[in-house]
C-alpha cells in the first residue's frame, strides 16, 4: 500500500508507522504547528506587555486612581490579564503581572504594585 506524506502529499515507502516522506518534511510540519500555536500567544503577551507599560507609566507618573476611560484611550486591553480574584461580592482585584487594579463602580482604576497571592 503507497502512503503519502502529511506534509506534501509525496509517495513514499517504509516503516508502517512513518508519516512523512523526509526528515525536511517532518520539521517543517511540527514548525508549522508550532508557530501557528505560538502566534495566539504572542498576541496575548503583546496585549499584556502594552497593559503592563500602561500601568507603570501611570504609577511613574504617581497616578495611583486613573479615569478607566483614560487607559482605555491609551488602548489598554481590559479583557487580558494574567490573574483575578473576587475580594468581596461585585469586586474584582485584576493582575497584570506584577501590577494589581481594581475598577470602582465609579469607574475609577485603582493601580497598585502587588502579588497575586497576596490581596493587593
Amino acid at each position: 500500500m503507497e502512503r503519502h506524506c502529511i506534509r506534501c502529499g509525496a509517495p513514499f515507502h517504509g516503516r508502517s508507522d512513518k508519516k512523512f516522506c523526509s526528515d525536511d518534511c517532518r520539521s517543517d510540519y511540527h514548525n508549522d504547528r508550532r508557530r501557528a500555536r505560538d502566534k495566539e500567544l504572542r498576541t496575548v503577551n503583546r496585549i499584556l506587555s502594552s497593559n503592563w507599560r500602561i500601568l507603570m507609566q501611570q504609577l511613574r507618573l504617581g497616578r495611583q486612581d486613573v479615569p478607566r476611560e483614560e487607559l482605555a484611550a491609551r488602548n489598554f486591553n481590559f479583557e487580558v490579564y494574567t490573574a483575578t480574584r473576587r475580594c468581596f461580592p461585585g469586586r474584582r482585584i485584576y493582575w497584570c503581572y506584577n501590577f494589581a487594579y481594581q475598577i470602582s463602580r465609579t469607574g475609577i482604576v485603582h493601580i497598585t504594585v502587588g502579588d497575586c497571592r497576596n490581596n493587593a
